[in-house]
């Protein structure tokens, strides 16, 4: 009876045409990765546009509170 390290060294035996089919295979999910990569890449990018514009946005929020808030003490401030 072989031990596990025997059975690691073993030959494998497959037929030819398994063989190309396990290839195929192969290629194929070495495709989808490539995409999958690819694709998390353009999500990654979108994200850091969006943060971006989200900062923007709350520069912009920020900017018009402190206007408002002004506008309040002014006019609050005129007519005491």
């Amino acid at each position: 009876m072989m031990d596990k390290t025997e059975r690691k060294n073993a030959p494998v035996f497959v037929k030819v045409n398994e063989y190309q089919e396990l290839l195929d295979i192969l290629d194929v999910m070495k495709q989808k990765i490539k995409n999958t990569e690819s694709t998390l890449a353009k999500i990654k990018e979108l994200k850091s546009q969006e943060d971006e514009e989200i900062k923007e946005w709350e520069k912009s929020i920020g900017e018009v509170s402190k206007r408002i808030a002004f506008i309040d003490k002014t006019f609050f401030e005129e007519q005491n």
